[in-house]
C-alpha cells in the first residue's frame, strides 16, 4: 500500500510542476485507528497550497481506495490523514477523511472549496478558530460547559498516567478548553510536551470523547439556544500548534469511545 501511494503521489508530484514544490514523504499506519498517514513537503502561495492539498488528498483517496477496497478488502483501514511538514514548526494535520464512504473521493473537490457534489462542507479547524478560543469567554453557559468538560478531561487524563508514561498529575495549567463563536467550535488544548506521539493520541482520543458527549448534552439541554456543534483537540507548542482530532458532534453514539 506504501508504495502504491508514494507512486501516485510522485506523479503528482510532476503533474503539479511549477505550481507548487511538492515532495511527498513517508506512509505510516494505525491499525487500532484505522487510519492512513500521509506526510509531505509543500512550498506555494495560499491558493497554489490550497489548490494543490486538494489534488493531493484527491489521489490520496482514490489510490486508497484501489488498494484498500479492491485489492486488500481484508485491511482495516478507512482513513486518510495528511500531515504537512515544515521547517522550523511541528508536524500539522492538513486534511483527514473517511475514503470507504467517500465513494467518488468528492471531499476533496476540484476547486478546493471544501465543498463536495452533495454540498458537506470539509470543515478543518485552524490557527485563527484556536486562537480566539483562547480568548477568556464571558457567557454563562460556554463557562458552564467548558469549566465542567475541562474536569472530565483532567480527571481522565490523570486516571490513565501508565498508558501516558508520567506520574504528574496534571491540571487546569496544562489543559484548557474555549470556544470559536465564528465556526461554532469547542476547543480543547494542551501545552505538556513530554508525551510521545503514541501517547499524544491516546490523550487526544480522550478528549475529543468527552468534548464530543459534553456538545450533543447541551444541546439536548438547550435546544438551538446552544451554537456549539464541532469540537477540537489541539497540542500547543513552543514552536506552533498540532490539530489532532476534530469531528462534529451529532449523536453520542458517533463520539469517540
Amino acid at each position: 500500500m506504501a508504495r502504491a501511494v508514494l507512486h501516485d503521489q510522485g506523479v503528482e508530484a510532476q503533474d503539479l510542476g511549477e505550481e507548487a514544490d511538492f515532495t511527498p514523504g513517508t506512509v505510516r499506519f494505525h491499525p487500532s485507528r484505522r487510519e492512513v498517514y500521509f506526510s509531505y513537503r509543500l512550498a506555494s502561495d495560499e491558493q497554489g497550497t490550497l489548490y494543490a492539498e486538494t489534488r493531493i488528498a484527491r489521489s490520496l483517496c482514490l489510490t486508497l481506495r484501489d488498494v484498500v477496497l479492491r485489492l486488500h478488502p481484508d485491511l482495516p483501514y478507512r482513513t486518510y490523514v495528511m500531515v504537512k511538514e515544515e521547517q522550523g514548526r511541528k508536524p500539522r494535520v492538513t486534511w483527514q477523511d473517511d475514503f470507504v464512504t467517500d465513494t467518488g473521493c468528492r471531499s476533496a473537490a476540484d476547486d478546493g472549496t471544501g465543498q463536495g457534489e452533495g454540498g458537506a462542507q470539509d470543515w478543518h479547524p485552524d490557527e485563527e478558530g484556536l486562537g480566539q478560543a483562547m480568548i477568556p469567554s464571558t457567557d454563562g453557559a460556554e463557562i458552564r460547559v467548558a469549566d465542567a468538560t475541562a474536569r472530565r478531561i483532567i480527571t481522565g487524563t490523570n486516571g490513565m498516567r501508565r498508558t501516558l508514561g508520567t506520574d504528574r498529575v496534571l491540571g487546569n495549567a496544562h489543559i484548557k478548553v474555549g470556544f470559536d463563536p465564528d465556526d461554532s467550535v469547542m476547543y480543547v488544548w494542551s501545552d505538556y510536551l513530554q508525551w510521545n506521539q503514541e501517547q499524544v493520541e491516546s490523550w487526544a482520543d480522550l478528549a475529543a470523547g468527552e468534548a464530543c458527549r459534553a456538545l450533543v448534552s447541551e444541546r439536548e439541554s438547550a435546544g438551538s439556544a446552544w451554537p456549539y456543534s464541532r469540537y477540537a483537540v489541539a497540542e500547543i507548542g513552543g514552536s506552533g500548534y498540532l490539530m489532532i482530532r476534530w469531528g462534529t458532534a451529532t449523536t453520542r453514539a458517533d463520539c469517540p469511545a
